[in-house]
């Protein structure tokens, strides 16, 4: 077992190699934890990371929220394959046909075709899901309801809704007094707690000088809170949440998730999951899923305001590993220490993320061409100089994200596109760095065998 002194000098490494004002890990394995903080949870004070500092969680909520729902569902409060518009009776999107079909399933793996990043910025309050399920009624749902995996954080504020009206509370107080106290995990949904305690400020990193700033906005989003926005934790919060899902119970015994919940958690969704995730090959409900099988590994990574966080769970090996960062290169970081960890301590090799492009495979380039359409913004795909090119366009709702993390909106550009499988329609899109490329495939050709339906991270759907 990995003792606190070694795990403290590889986060510290780390920190200092990919330039991360502060972070804090703990691998907790079968009884014994190592934890580990490095560096300051603000530049401007240099104040230092406290094993009891908070950091946002991030989309390391959506395992939450679902686990919430799985308590109602553990209850026979709700049916994971009842349709949303049993609980929700006005939930209609502008395709209403395709909005019946949605159930509660489709909100927890993800299959909804509700909106990937809509990012409407609702004034706070209690009723802000209510007023978001008025905000996204006015939007398309993407392909077939149930068909395919697309990451969508209105799906989770979709589901955190339906659990508002299950239970007659506010999503952030159902999640406090039916997880958070009951689980005793230091971790808040409310602003004004986190200036009792040791919060942690997100950071922006210039790539080109390597300078370290604070974000301009500590929050956002109360209507994503469900997906992911709202909730600050600390990483024994973090730890002990991941250990109640190793077999259902609390620290002390009690009884949080059934058997059954936690197996249909861990229960692979999709058929077929290429280039959906990179280095996840499945989805449950909720969780992502590393491996399959009798030997799962479960996990989740979020990002918020110049934050990132990771949660891995190993069921069958009894161990929990945990990171929270502060600035915006902390993906590298949690990426390069858990892979390491997992390899190191339990055998676990992550899935390769990269995509090249080989062997190519020759296609009809026009049977791809054309607009394809979603609320996350538009997919071009055209063929110049005898090759198919693709150029992504976010929306501009998308512009305030990049903005607070520091990044400059706007200047998508046409990138090259190779077949690495044309039957099944896959490709590999060359981001224009070495070795960098993307999962791309097209799916649910029409009469004319032209696709309808494009994958590039979400889901974009053919404009006729």
């Amino acid at each position: 077992m990995m003792t606190s002194e070694e795990l403290t000098g590889r986060l510290a490494d780390l920190a200092e190699e990919f330039n991360v004002a502060g972070a804090s890990a703990a691998l907790w394995h079968d009884g014994e934890i190592a934890r580990a903080g490095t560096g300051t949870v603000n530049v401007a004070t240099g104040a230092p990371v406290l094993p009891g500092t908070l950091f946002a969680a991030g989309s390391v909520t959506k395992v939450f929220t679902a686990s919430l729902a799985m308590t109602l569902v553990d209850e026979g409060l709700l049916a994971l394959d009842a349709p949303v518009h049993t609980y929700l009776p006005d939930f209609r999107l502008t395709n209403s046909e395709r909005s019946t079909a949605i159930t509660v399933r489709m909100l927890l793996n993800h299959s909804s075709g509700l909106p990937g990043d809509y990012m409407p910025d609702l004034a706070p309050g209690e009723d802000v899901l209510e007023r978001l399920m008025r905000e996204i009624a006015t939007l398309p749902i993407t392909g077939i309801p149930g068909e395919r995996w697309s990451y969508s954080n209105m799906g989770m504020g979709t589901l955190g809704r339906l659990i508002e009206v299950i239970t007659g509370e506010s999503y952030n107080t159902a999640l406090r007094t039916r997880l958070l106290q009951p689980l005793g995990l230091n971790a808040t949904t409310v602003a004004e707690e986190l200036l009792l305690r040791s919060a942690a400020v997100g950071h922006t990193v210039d790539p080109a000088t390597g300078n370290v700033s604070p974000v301009s906005r500590l929050r956002a989003w109360p209507e994503n809170g469900p997906a992911g926005s709202r909730l600050w934790l600390d990483i024994d919060a973090l730890i002990n949440f991941g250990r109640m899902h190793l077999d259902g119970t609390t620290s002390d015994g009690r009884r949080f998730l059934s058997p059954w919940a936690l197996h249909e958690m861990r229960e692979p969704q999709f058929d077929d999951f290429w280039g959906c995730f990179p280095m996840y090959v499945n989805y449950g409900l909720g969780w992502a899923l590393v491996r399959e099988g009798d030997d799962p590994v479960l996990a989740h990574g979020g990002a918020n305001l110049g934050m990132h966080s990771t949660l891995y769970v190993l069921p069958r090996q009894k161990a929990v590993l945990a990171v929270l960062t502060n600035s915006t290169t902390g993906f590298n970081l949690y990426s390069a220490l858990c892979e390491r960890l997992l390899k190191e301590c339990f055998d676990v090799h992550s899935p390769a993320p990269t995509y090249p492009p080989e062997p190519a495979v020759e296609v009809d380039n026009e049977q791809f061409t054309g607009i394809y359409r979603s609320p996350n913004g538009e997919v071009s795909v055209d063929v110049r100089d005898g090759r198919l090119h693709l150029r992504l366009t976010p929306a501009p709702h998308l512009d305030t994200w990049d903005r607070l993390n520091g990044r400059t909106p706007g200047g998508s550009q046409s990138l090259p596109l190779t077949c690495v499988d044309s039957e099944r329609r896959r490709f590999s899109l060359d981001l224009g760095s070495p070795g960098a490329f993307a999962a791309v495939q097209f799916y649910a050709p029409d009469a004319d065998g032209r696709p309808t339906l494009v994958r590039v991270g979400t889901l974009y759907e053919r404009a006729h």
